[in-house]
């Protein structure tokens, strides 16, 4: 019974092998899309093949060991036939959406062409017949390769392999490690054309370990776009023509992390709330975050993009438009964060093309950065006023106070409070009020270092000359449904995505914006009432001007650490990192009756891959 069982799996074993080499030929359908070129490249790759590919092959046979001791013979040929030909098939097909749409396949896409491929995809008959023809094809190679392994499985060398395929995914993920640490986008750009491939990126631990000095690197790089992402991205489509004004205003954007939209009130947020209801001061009662999480949604911010573009835009080190038209005009920048831009990776995505921004954020509890992000902005603007040189300037306030739940000891709290937050405590039935009040105390906290900045702004004049913004990357949940979903990056259900933005636009008239609008909406919004550029922002952005009329918006994105989220008005689509998806209703409630509408997937799939070449 046991050598039968042993004979199986070095049966299988070797049909693996011999899958391994399949897979990679198949595979080798992404090699022009990386386009190694040199040495390292091709040595890299050549890991990714040996490492990833290879162990996710291994991974696809597991299931077959398993069964191994149920079945037995022909039902094992059987089974192992039909279930190697399906992994292949799948891989065969990954290579024709990507290059098709220049993402991977996943379950959202799969779903499309079963139950609404005619509407979506569209085949010809040859298509079809090739299709057929390719499947036949598979089930007839896999089932003569099992047929003749079973003489010949004994002579394969599966341990010294399987030793050379973890050797060699270790290998791919340091490297890639390393890489990403050193800003080099020879191989941190190639990962993205790798199905199922989320490579380690170890940036924070190095520097904390002193291995790397990140400003260090940074400054000794050049950071503007990439040859290799030109190759991957139509960023933007076309330029921006613009023509900036005779005297051009300032610009401050102000991200206050983890708000929820239902913060803004006298209570909690004296200072904002003051301010956004005054004359001149625009507020956005419906306003979604591009994410759940700060990587999503403050990429979506300034690219007005969805953060499944982020591989691509950080891999190639490509700035936002924003960003680069804000240089073109000659403007000053002040960036201070009480967070890290290293990780997630803004130093390499939405603030690449600047030379002389910090990576060392303010020390100290959460509460002590962002009061000392603040004393630093007040004596920066303290300076400026002093200054002689007459450019405008932007800032950039990145407060993490709330994000930590956190206040100085002797700050006036909502009670009852949490004193000692225990994560392991929470669940269904935990009392969410004392968690609750620590974070709208943490918020007050953070609105009373925002009313130092607006109030300098004001007095001194600034304020008339400066066009302000003030929003979220993400909000905060606290079990509102009852399906024990606590903080952020878990759903997209408005407690984690709908935020504040409040916008004071010098020139403009104010008042309140009660349509949805997103994150996306904020770029062009800037670029074309501020910087005077041509109203395009189909070229750059998935979003609208604020202040014109748009057209019906039938769906939003918004992204978390991998996966996302496709918003209607009614229901969401979330797709998940393994590429499977569920429909919810906005209280998390599983709508299994629900079916994704052929023609929003369509708009969806087009938005996803616009930008890419």
């Amino acid at each position: 019974m046991i050598a039968k069982l042993f004979f199986h799996w070095r049966w299988l074993a070797a049909w693996t092998l011999a899958n391994m080499l399949l897979g990679w030929l198949i595979a080798s359908r992404y090699i022009p899309y990386i386009d190694p070129d040199g040495a390292t490249q091709w040595g890299y790759l050549l890991l990714i093949f040996l490492g990833h590919l290879a162990l996710l092959i291994w991974l696809g046979a597991l299931p077959l060991f398993l069964l191994a001791s149920v079945i037995r013979g022909k039902w094992l040929w059987l089974v192992t036939t039909l279930w190697a030909s399906v992994l292949q098939l799948l891989l065969l097909l990954d290579t024709f959406v990507y290059a098709q749409y220049r993402f991977h396949l996943s379950g959202f896409i799969l779903d499309l062409l079963l139950n609404a491929g005619g509407d979506v995809f569209s085949f010809s008959w040859v298509a079809w017949s090739l299709a057929i023809g390719g499947a036949l094809g598979m089930l007839a190679l896999q089932g003569v390769i099992g047929r003749l392994l079973r003489k010949r499985s004994l002579s394969w060398p599966v341990w010294s392999v399987l030793a050379i395929n973890v050797v060699a995914l270790l290998s791919v993920h340091g490297w890639h490690a390393w890489a990403d640490a050193h800003y080099n986008r020879e191989i941190t750009g190639m990962t993205r054309h790798v199905p199922v491939f989320y490579p380690a990126t170890a940036k924070r631990f190095f520097v904390e370990q002193g291995w790397v000095d990140a400003q260090a690197v940074r400054d000794g790089v050049e950071l503007e776009a990439a040859p290799g992402g030109e190759q991957d991205l139509i960023y933007p489509m076309a330029p921006l023509s613009c023509q900036p004004s005779d005297v051009p205003g300032n610009l401050m954007l102000v991200v206050i992390d983890a708000l929820r939209h239902d913060m803004l009130t006298p209570e909690v947020m004296p200072n904002l709330y003051r301010y956004a209801n005054q004359p001149g001061w625009l507020k956005a009662n419906e306003h979604i975050s591009g994410g759940n999480s700060t990587k999503a949604g403050v990429f979506s911010l300034f690219y007005g993009l969805p953060v499944t573009y982020w591989d691509a835009f950080t891999a190639s080190q490509t700035p936002p438009v924003l960003m680069e038209t804000l240089e073109e005009q000659n403007y000053r920048f002040k960036v201070l964060s009480s967070a890290t831009l290293v990780s997630p990776a803004f130093d390499r995505n939405v603030f690449a093309g600047l030379d002389d921004v910090s990576l060392q954020p303010a020390q100290g509890e959460p509460w002590e950065r962002d009061r000392q992000i603040t004393n630093d902005w007040l004596a920066w603007a303290e300076e400026e006023n002093r200054n002689t040189d007459d450019r405008p300037f932007f800032s950039f306030l990145f407060y993490d106070a709330v994000h930590g739940y956190s206040h100085p000891p002797d700050f006036p709290r909502f009670t009852p409070y949490w004193e000692s937050v225990n994560h392991m405590l929470l669940g269904p039935k935990f009392d969410p009020e004392p968690y609750w009040n620590r974070y709208r105390t943490a918020v007050h906290y953070v609105d009373q270092q925002l009313g130092r900045v607006l109030d300098d702004l004001n007095t001194t004049g600034l304020l008339d000359e400066t066009t302000v913004v003030i929003t979220s990357d993400h909000g905060e949940s606290f079990n509102e449904h009852g399906k024990n979903y606590w903080g952020h990056g878990s759903n997209y259900t408005p407690e984690q995505v709908k935020v504040p933005l409040i916008m004071h636009l010098p020139g403009r008239a104010g008042g309140e914006i009660t349509r949805r609008t997103h994150h996306a909406d904020i770029a062009p919004t800037l670029l074309e009432e501020m910087l005077g550029c041509e109203a395009a922002p189909e070229r750059y952005t998935l979003g609208h001007n604020l202040l014109e009329p748009e057209p019906k918006r039938e769906w939003m994105l918004s992204g978390s650490y991998m996966g996302y989220s496709i918003l209607l008005p009614d229901y969401q689509i979330t797709v998940y990192p393994a590429g499977t998806f569920e429909v919810y209703d906005y209280q998390m409630n599983e709508l299994d009756e629900v079916r994704p509408d052929p023609a929003v997937s369509t708009q969806v799939l087009q938005a996803l891959s616009r930008f890419y070449r």
